[in-house]
């Protein structure tokens, strides 16, 4: 999970894909012999719905939406097994030439 966690905020920019930042932390768990159809991550902010329902960014295989500056994603990488299960999470503005996570602690 915190490799994924490094891989994820790499992978956002303006311009690329939500669906190509979740390719970023497959790749990651897949050397693992790790899989996770889940989304990993979603928008969040004042103009966020008032609902979980998939209205907006959704870090997830399927989305295309494209990263702009400004939007505010809450990313959820975890994994729960037989027995385990372990969740780290961020949460991550796309800045104008890359991002910028919004906590300062150690991982």
């Amino acid at each position: 999970m915190l490799e994924g966690m490094e891989a994820v905020p790499a992978a956002i920019k303006p311009g690329v894909m939500a669906g190509d930042v979740e390719a970023s932390w497959r790749k990651v768990i897949e050397r693992y012999g790790l899989k996770k159809e889940s989304r990993i991550g979603y928008s969040i902010g004042a103009a966020y719905p008032p609902d979980w329902g998939e209205h907006t960014i959704s870090l997830r295989q399927s989305d295309n939406t494209i990263l702009q500056p400004g939007n505010v994603l809450h990313s959820i990488l975890g994994m729960w097994m037989a027995g385990w299960g372990i969740e780290v999470s961020e949460t991550i503005l796309v800045t104008a030439d890359r991002c910028e996570t919004l906590t300062n602690f150690p991982r």
